[in-house]
Formats: C-alpha cells, sequence, structure tokens
C-alpha cells in the first residue's frame, strides 16, 4: 500500500513537472516577431522629444520622408517611445537620460506614445507628420 501511494505521488509530481514545463515553454519571448534593426547611414533630420509626466513636448513634430534621428530626454519618472505602426522600435528613458535612435519612416501620419501602463491614457501622446 505505500508503495502504491509513494508511486501515484511520484507519477502525480513527474506530471506536474511536465505541464509547468510545456506552460513555461509557451510564455517564451519568441512570438515570432522580427527584432527592429535600425537603419543604417545618416540621418536627414534629428528630432528632438522631452518625456515628462505624462507628456511628450513637443507632442506634434513634421519631417522629410527619410532616415530620421529621435533624441528622447526625460526630466521626471520613466518612459518610452514607440510608433504606432513601426513593431520593435522603442526608446527607453529614465530620470535626467538620454536614448536616441533612428527610424526610416515614408509618407504619412505616425503615431508616437509612452507604452508604459496608463501613460498613453493619461495624454502621453503625439503626432509625427512625414511629408
Amino acid at each position: 500500500m505505500l508503495r502504491r501511494i509513494a508511486t501515484r505521488r511520484i507519477g502525480l509530481s513527474g506530471a506536474a513537472l511536465i505541464v509547468g514545463t510545456l506552460v513555461f515553454a509557451g510564455c517564451g519571448s519568441d512570438s515570432g516577431a522580427t527584432p527592429y534593426v535600425a537603419p543604417t547611414g545618416p540621418a536627414i533630420k534629428t528630432l528632438s522629444i522631452s518625456a515628462k509626466n505624462f507628456a511628450f513636448t513637443p507632442s506634434a513634430l513634421s519631417a522629410p520622408a527619410g532616415i530620421l534621428q529621435i533624441d528622447l530626454t526625460s526630466s521626471a519618472g520613466n518612459h518610452d517611445l514607440v510608433i504606432q505602426g513601426l513593431p520593435g522600435f522603442q526608446l527607453e528613458v529614465s530620470g535626467d537620460t538620454k536614448a536616441s535612435g533612428k527610424v526610416l519612416l515614408k509618407k504619412g501620419k505616425y503615431t508616437f506614445y509612452c507604452d508604459i501602463a496608463g501613460h498613453r491614457s493619461s495624454g502621453m501622446e503625439g503626432t509625427l507628420t512625414v511629408t
């Protein structure tokens, strides 16, 4: 009888281990998305944006189509900047820090925003018009 209980416990523990492994394997970071690759070459324009609680300054920008450099600075809090329609691009700042990155944008209207929970809904977004 003790042998049967021990076997049953080992069987249940093994099953739990297998289920746990499969669940965590499904939670991997490989979502199939291609990581962002910055364009090479010089930027035709640099856009300077300041992030603070809960706004970007300026929140409306314009630039010509092509390679653009975005310089993001923070004067307060933790923030990031992502551009809707440009998967993988993200600049992150915290406190009095600066982050820069290049993007290749075609003509159009782009929304940029802070992806930290609650920031965008508090008004932390802007528009970049590319001509």
